[in-house]
């Protein structure tokens, strides 16, 4: 990160030789000024050279610096649907035509953001596309569709170019575009509903690209708190999409942005949230708003679980003021990663900005949030805000589903809404869940499995409640020692004679490396120990500790396997297992299977006679190698060759938010805590390896 950094400071401080006065990128024919608002406007001229920008009766001068920019700001303007022209003299004059004033707002994201109006592709469009450019003739709607650009600097050297909603703009859209694209979905819906329901022009500007990570959207200011960014090459290079793609209109005068993604970071799980963070503080710094609006839009159903991403997508909602989020757990596709229902997902941001920008007071544009719970014998009674009371819709006029429900052994098991209902309608304010056998209820989740779709709403808005959790675990449930510290594991009669020789606390990212190694002082040894010790939320701290006959005489190849380079899937021998984990298996307990990859890996089982199942991440998993020196998923893994329990696993250690576990994960569909994405959710986290 500090060599991006670095390149990039080079480039806004090189000095540059300009001849003719020219404006930035955002200003050409057919633009929206936002309304109410300073508004910035900026170009190039001669170095010294007096710049005088006119527009609707103000006339705003400056002079170009040595590196030949210059900037101005026009005083606050209401809206205007007349079309004028804004001026900038100096030794020549440029002219921009037909500007109008009114709101404007940036559309940006991966392919559900991407996934365009109208194009060639029947599943990678809006299903309504065809009717809509047809139809949607507004010429007080303007938007510009950026082109797809990954750069190492700010690529400020393009115009923009502005087109209103006409079948005759959307046409040379996609001509330009191969056919393929054309202007977002979601943005083109975004700003038709904000236009017929403010009365007034709005500009909207689309830059998104499909696939895309929210890395290289975020400007060098916003990883100002996070320093270990990864770099992925191209396109998912941090910086390089925001350098190409929305740099060259930073500071422009906007309300604020709309954004969809998440599904290529969904691994990054709660994590997530800290990088929505970082995008949102870099984008309000760089278009210098501090009350830049941010809406955004939850993962819909897949056929995946995008549970651990989600709720650090509802986590940051929760923590920034200037921020909401749009749930959209009713009109995904189990089917399809891109849905093609956009118009329902626009019109849910536009309810954010309607209430909490334009004044409409009597909107509620917020889903359900979970308020308040309590445990009554056998369930779960909840209370939340935007709900005052509840409905439910299915074709076949079933209950909803998608509530589970774990008891102290762990396990989730399918649970049900015990509220009385009459034709689709819930009786209560509060919702009541219960799960047969379940009779001393600890967990709660809702669309956490298959097939995550909701079905239940609230009547106040008409809003569906998205998915969340509820863990009203207590230590003495699942920790046979609920007065553990760290460190105590080290302590075990188990680990007499062993002599430490590498030692990490474990960050809730990429792997930083060990803050203890000894390793080349090693010597000689016939056994190696794991203890990985993990401090909760709630300052109860569970740990393993795994002895085993060495699998290697390099003490350096024992560690992360990341740092280390060295893969191993093998038997290993006279495995002692020692943990305060409820449930897991202590003692000695015979052979032992570990996997350290650095690679990615699959289900199916690859040692003979070793068991796993090939439906799941297990303890007999496949690997893929890494290939062209890349790094992939990665794991390190005890398991219990008997049993196929898991001991420990830390897994994706070498990029987004790592697994940790100890014992199975009851909890969760990968007994190998694969894709949980929850290192975040520790407050420590330590691993520490022995030989003897």
């Amino acid at each position: 990160m500090k060599q991006i950094l670095m390149v990039c400071a080079g480039v806004f401080g090189a000095a540059s030789v300009f001849a003719n006065v020219d404006l930035g990128t955002p200003f050409s024919d057919n633009m929206v000024l936002q309304r109410d608002r300073a508004v910035p406007v900026w170009g190039t001229a001669a170095p010294g050279e007096k710049v005088t920008v006119s527009f609707a009766g103000q006339e705003k001068s400056a002079v170009a610096g040595a590196d030949g920019k210059w900037s101005v700001a026009l005083d606050k303007m209401p809206a205007s649907k007349e079309n004028r022209t804004l001026t900038a003299r100096g030794a020549n004059a440029v002219e921009v035509k037909n500007v109008l004033v009114g709101e404007v707002w940036f559309a940006s994201g991966q392919s559900n953001t991407e996934c365009p109006i109208w194009g060639t592709n029947p599943r990678y469009r809006d299903g309504q596309g065809a009717v809509m450019t047809a139809t949607a003739r507004r010429p007080f709607i303007r938007y510009v569709k950026t082109k797809k650009a990954a750069t190492r600097e700010p690529r400020l050297d393009w115009k923009a170019v502005w087109r209103d909603y006409s079948l005759a703009s959307f046409r040379e859209t996609m001509k330009e575009l191969d056919g393929k694209l054309c202007l977002s979905a979601v943005a083109f819906y975004y700003a038709l509903e904000l236009h017929d329901a403010l009365g007034v022009p709005v500009g909207i500007i689309d830059s998104s690209w499909g696939g895309t990570r929210i890395e290289p959207w975020t400007p060098i200011s916003g990883f100002a708190n996070t320093p270990n960014v990864p770099a992925k090459g191209g396109c998912q290079t941090p910086t390089y999409l925001w350098n190409g793609m929305v740099a060259a209109f930073a500071p422009y005068a906007i309300k604020g942005f709309i954004w969809y993604q998440g599904c290529s970071n969904a691994g990054d799980g709660l994590r997530y949230c800290e990088k929505m963070h970082d995008l949102y503080n870099g984008w309000a710094k760089e278009f210098q708003n501090p009350d830049l609006r941010l809406y955004f839009v939850q993962l819909a159903p897949f056929k995946k679980s995008w549970f651990a991403v989600q709720q650090g997508q509802a986590k940051f909602a929760a923590e920034e003021k200037n921020a909401a989020m749009v749930t959209t757990c009713d009109i995904g596709n189990s089917w399809d990663i891109h849905p093609n229902d956009k118009e329902s997902v626009a019109r849910r941001l536009v309810l954010h900005a309607l209430k909490r920008d334009y004044g409409f007071a009597d909107i509620i544009d917020d889903a359900p949030v979970l308020k308040s719970w309590k445990i009554e014998g056998n369930k779960f009674v909840m209370s939340f805000d935007n709900a005052k009371s509840w409905y439910f819709y299915n074709d076949d006029f079933s209950a909803p589903q998608g509530f589970e429900i774990a008891g102290k052994d762990g396990k989730f098991v399918p649970a049900h809404i015990a509220n009385k209902e009459s034709r689709g309608t819930m009786q209560g304010t509060e919702l009541i869940v219960e799960a047969k056998g379940v009779a001393e209820p600890r967990r709660l989740r809702y669309l956490y499995s298959k097939p995550w779709i909701g079905s239940l709403y609230s009547f106040d808005s008409g809003l569906p409640l998205g998915p969340f959790e509820i863990d009203a675990r207590r230590p003495e449930d699942d920790l046979t020692d609920v007065n553990a510290k760290l460190g105590d594991a080290l302590n075990v009669p188990e680990l007499a004679g062993f002599r430490k020789v590498l030692s990490a606390d474990l960050p809730a990212g990429r792997f930083a490396g060990y803050t203890f190694n000894e390793a080349a002082k090693a010597g000689p040894f016939t056994r190696v120990a794991y203890a990985l010790e993990l401090e909760r939320t709630d300052g109860a701290v569970e740990w393993a500790v795994a002895a085993m006959d060495a699998f290697t005489d390099d003490a350096a190849k024992l560690g992360v396997p990341c740092a280390s380079r060295a893969t191993f899937q093998r038997k290993v021998s006279n495995l002692v297992v020692k943990s305060n984990r409820i449930g897991v298996e202590e003692g000695a307990v015979g052979d032992g299977i570990i996997e350290f990859f650095l690679g990615n890996y699959g289900t199916n089982c690859k040692l003979a006679g070793a068991g796993g199942s090939d439906a799941v991440y297990d303890c007999n998993d496949a690997e893929h190698p890494v290939k062209d020196g890349k790094d992939g998923y990665g794991c390190m893994q005890v398991h219990n060759a008997k049993s196929g329990a898991t001991v420990f696993a830390y897994n994706h250690f070498s990029d987004g938010s790592p697994d940790l576990g100890i014992g199975v994960n009851k909890g969760g569909p990968q007994p190998d805590w694969t894709f949980m994405g929850n290192a975040g959710e520790y407050r420590a986290r330590r691993l520490t390896v022995l030989v003897k």
